[in-house]
Formats: C-alpha cells, structure tokens, sequence
C-alpha cells in the first residue's frame, strides 16, 4: 500500500486535486481510500492556502516508479520548479510519497518515509482519517500517535467539499462525426492516461476515394473494406495482453451506422448479417465519448487536415451522418458522456483538453 499527500494553491485547487486523483487512478493504482479535503495555510512561505488530502493507494509499481509517475503528473499539470525558491512557491499540485508499505529507504532521489511527515498537519490530520493505525517504521508511533505529538500548531478548515474516484475503464471509445477530432482525442487521452491506441487505418481502405467520387457504386466495397480492417485490428489488439486502457477513435458498432447511411436496402441487409458474424465476440468499450461538432466546424477541421479524398465532402452527407449518429446515441448500450466541442479547441489549448478530462473523471 502506497500513501500519497496532495496539495494545490494555485488556480482552481479543486480541478488540480480532482484531475490529479483521476490520472494516479490511471497511472499508479486503484484508489482505497481518500480523505476529506482541508484548506491549510501556505506552510514554510507566504501564499495562498491549499487545499489537501491524503490517498491510499494500491500499486504494482515500485516505490521509484511511483516517484517517477507523480512527478509527470505533475508537471502534466502545470507544476514548474524554480530551485532557487527550493521548492517554496505557489504550485497547481504537490504529490508527495509519504509511505511505501512499511519500506525504508535514503538515496538522492527518495527518502521513505517522507522525512518530514510527522512535523506537517495538513498530512497527519488528513491521513488519521484514513489510516490512523499505520505504524511508521522508524518511529515505531501510529499516525494518531504523531499526530497528537505534532509540533505544528496550524489548524486545518475541513471542507464539505468531496473528491471523486473515477471508474477505471478497460475499454474507452471515441466517436463523432466526420473531422469531429477523435484520432486527436485518442491521442491526448493516451498522453494523460497510458494505454494503448486503437486508431482506424482510413489510409488502408483501397475504395475510399472512389467512394467520395461516386458513393452509390464503391458503398459496399468502402463498407466491407472498413470493416474487415476493423475486425482485424480488433483481432490483433484484444487476442494478447496489450496495456490498459484500449483507447479507440472508433467503434465497431460506427460500421453500422453508416452502412445505414450508404448501403441499399439488399446490400445492407448482407452486410448487417456479416456485421454481426464478425464482431459478436469482441468486448464492447465500457465508455464511450461522443465529439459532438456543429457542421461549419467539421468542414473547417476537415479542410484543415487536408486530406485529398476529403476536400468533396458534402455538407449534406455530414448532416446525414449526424443525423444518424443522433438515433443511435439513444439506442446505443455503452456509456455515454457528450462533449459539446462548439466553445473547445482540446488540441490548441491544453486548459480546454483538461475541461473535457475533468469530464471524463467525473462521468
């Protein structure tokens, strides 16, 4: 068992703690316990207070690598270091690693247990709610021990304020429309996160471009094509142990959706039938986040991209497609959580990407 202490005084301490407590869910561990959270004055400096918490966290990492990732998380967040201020200074998150079960180690890089625990309040009030029998090694004292012993005399504001503990997924799907920027999505969630991509090969299909050129006489082709590549990736990625999360900018069910689109009635009803052959034994995404983008946006995005076999694409034929993406929002099985892009631009401001994560976190 791990335990952690977080602090934030700087910007919007809440969404710092919130959105760090997601990516250490993801990135170190499953969660066993948070503390209330509690306001407490700027300890060793002048400044704003923090808020604080402390977390037990369950890890397969080793007491480096749990270093090492809080210390991305951070700097994922803004934290910027400034060494002649030795670390004094306001900061979006402060992670620290204040036990590493009952292990004790001084090198350079990490001295367990936090060699300081003991004098600070805003960790010892916080960590006697969620582990006041914990012995430290060292001093052989429980953490109600220490803490009644504690030289400190700041005195800590709980908060009715609570933080949340994501649901780990599995599985996390993207969807949208045409240039609705789910392959960008995907790929800032696998920056936060980690995991594996699962990213649609639209390079691949042989029939695409015709298809833009004439979509009556290449909808079948585009369609069966798709979803054999489809099909094969996911045969590849779930047949082995792959990292997690599977982080997708598709679904399989989107083959269906525009089949529905393109096919005639005959064409298909075959290939519905081949549809369901195909991916009944594939796991479906335990969540799913739909880019929801006004049509001038897609075209912008799509323009922007420059794609050739895109240039064409018709407004109407968006329009199309997001009328069926709307039908099969309200019968989909899977999670939802719609994101209205209209005011986000989640690749070109990092604050905008941190909104929708925050999101996720919370869904």
């Amino acid at each position: 068992m791990v335990y952690l202490s977080l602090g934030s005084n700087l910007g919007d301490r809440f969404t710092h703690l919130q959105l760090s407590i997601g990516l250490i869910r993801y990135r170190v561990g499953k969660i066993t316990a948070i503390s209330s959270l509690y306001e407490t004055p700027a300890w060793g400096f002048e400044s704003t207070p923090f808020y604080n918490l402390c977390l037990a966290v369950e890890t397969s990492l080793s007491a480096e690598e749990v270093l090492k990732t809080t210390l991305e998380i951070e700097t994922y967040l803004g934290r910027e270091r400034l060494p002649e201020k030795e670390n004094y200074q306001a900061r979006t998150i402060d992670i620290d690693l204040l036990f590493y079960a009952d292990l004790e180690m001084n090198t350079p890089a990490l001295e367990l247990p936090h060699p300081r625990l003991h004098l600070r309040n805003f960790i010892l009030i916080p960590l006697v709610e969620i582990a006041p029998n914990l012995v430290h090694p060292t001093f052989r004292k429980t953490i109600v021990q220490l803490a009644e012993e504690s030289p400190d005399e700041d005195e800590l504001n709980r908060l009715e304020q609570a933080l949340k503990q994501p649901k780990h997924h599995q599985f996390i799907a993207i969807e949208g429309n045409i240039g609705a920027g789910k392959t960008s999505c995907m790929q800032l969630l696998q920056e936060a996160l980690g995991g594996t991509v699962l990213a649609e090969n639209f390079f691949n299909n042989p029939y695409l471009e015709d298809f833009y050129k004439n979509p009556e006489a290449f909808a079948l082709q585009v369609e069966t094509a798709f979803l054999n590549d489809r099909v094969a990736q996911y045969q590849q990625v779930f047949k082995g142990e792959v990292k997690r999360p599977i982080i997708s900018d598709y679904t399989l069910e989107k083959s269906k959706l525009f089949a529905q689109e393109n096919l005639q009635q005959e064409d298909l009803r075959r290939y519905l039938e081949l549809h369901q052959a195909k991916t009944k034994a594939f796991p479906q995404p335990s969540v799913l986040l739909f880019l929801d983008q006004t049509i001038d946006d897609l075209l912008k995005n799509i323009q922007a991209r420059g794609r050739s076999f895109e240039k064409k694409i018709d407004p109407v034929y968006l329009k199309k497609l997001e009328e069926q993406y709307r039908l099969w929002k309200k019968e989909t099985a899977t999670p939802l959580l719609n994101i209205d892009c209209q005011d986000l631009d989640f690749v070109k401001k990092k604050s905008d990407f941190l909104h929708l994560l925050l999101r996720f976190f919370q869904f």
